[in-house]
């Protein structure tokens, strides 16, 4: 094993950048909280505001510098560096937004079971330190780490928490009767937290589309049932529902109606075409990855006749269930790959000893 690419190496470097983050927060601290008494978490200069925004700072600055230096490409196109600063970009952002939304909700659930408590400068810098430290650790080891499988459930925790956010600060309370689509609408926080939320999550699908064409070239080189993959096609229809979930989020239903629907529609029609072709795009998976892909697609058909066919849903619960296949059926196909490569990383090994 290279030894700048070891996993001790690897925790190690952490270790710094976690030091060098904790240092920095609590100079931050130190100048912010000076003479006063720190409120656990309020709107304004509070431990809580300020930690999650400056967490998510350093995420953002430590994931963009740790994965430009360590994920290298041998792709010298400017298309392909293009590509790369935006899968690299947009990874940054949600692993920042996750962190920024965990620290938010750690520290009100802290401010609400220590009511009107307040820290001195020199606890509050501490503690502000401690969560610099950690994200800097955090934001590190997923640069160098980022795999299929982190990709997909960082996604996952980013949509949940983006629309958990827009749910709750919308100024219609009773959105639900009209549709997903009117939380973007309309401005405020919860419009350009949902808007945003799609269009980031878009890009980082695009950017999981690229890491699952890179592990099936990793399967082809050695592997005995995906030869026949079509890998690049899968990329591309990947990357198409990536583009269209970004423009449902560009495109606000309020002011673009035709291209918002269109976007949702394509997202929808490019998934069941993936289904569709599922034998022909990975032929030699397994049957219960091949039952499970086409038990969601019968779910999908039999709440979209309950939504169109009978009126037992409204709009909002058939876009929360077409959401929920799509990217349940995206994580069992991340997984179901993952689970491949250990079993040719386990084959080798073994072969690797009886020589």
């Amino acid at each position: 094993m290279n030894k700048d690419t070891s996993n001790a190496n690897i925790e190690s470097r952490a270790i710094y950048m976690a030091l060098a983050g904790a240092v920095g927060g609590f100079g931050v601290g130190v100048v912010l909280f000076f003479g006063s008494q720190v409120s656990l978490f309020e709107r304004g200069v509070s431990l809580g505001f300020v930690a999650s925004i400056l967490g998510g700072v350093v995420s953002l600055l430590v994931y963009i510098f740790t994965a430009f230096r360590h994920q290298v490409t041998l792709a010298t196109s400017r298309w392909a560096k293009v590509r790369r600063n935006t899968d690299i970009s947009s990874l940054a952002f949600v692993q920042a937004l996750l962190m920024f939304l965990s620290y938010a909700l750690i520290f009100y659930v802290i401010s609400q079971s220590f009511r009107d408590a307040h820290i001195d400068v020199w606890g509050a810098s501490s503690i502000l330190a401690i969560s610099t430290g950690f994200a800097a650790y955090v934001a590190y080891l997923m640069a160098v780490k980022m795999n299929t499988v982190r990709v997909a459930t960082i996604l996952a925790l980013f949509l949940l928490s983006g629309t958990f956010i827009s749910m709750m600060t919308a100024s219609n309370p009773h959105w639900w009767n009209d549709h997903f689509s009117s939380l973007g609408a309309g401005g405020g926080v919860s419009g350009y937290a949902f808007n945003a939320t799609l269009i980031v999550a878009g890009l980082v699908i695009v950017a999981l589309s690229k890491y699952i064409t890179d592990d099936f070239r990793k399967l082809q080189q050695t592997g005995r049932i995906v030869k026949k993959v079509k890998a690049n096609i899968i990329q591309i229809l990947l990357a198409g529902i990536g583009i269209a979930l970004a423009f449902v989020g560009l495109f606000v239903y309020d002011a673009f109606p035709l291209i918002h629907n269109t976007s949702a529609f394509g997202m929808a029609f490019l998934f069941g075409v993936i289904i569709l072709l599922l034998p022909w795009l990975v032929p030699g998976f397994t049957a219960a990855f091949f039952l499970a892909s086409y038990g969601l697609i019968a779910a999908l058909l039999a709440s979209a006749w309950l939504f169109w066919g009978i009126g037992y849903f409204n709009l909002t619960v058939f876009e929360l269930v077409a959401a929920a296949i799509i990217f349940i059926w995206l994580v069992i196909f991340v997984r179901h790959i993952a689970a491949l490569l250990q079993d040719e990383s386990h084959a080798g090994h073994k072969k690797g000893v009886s020589e």
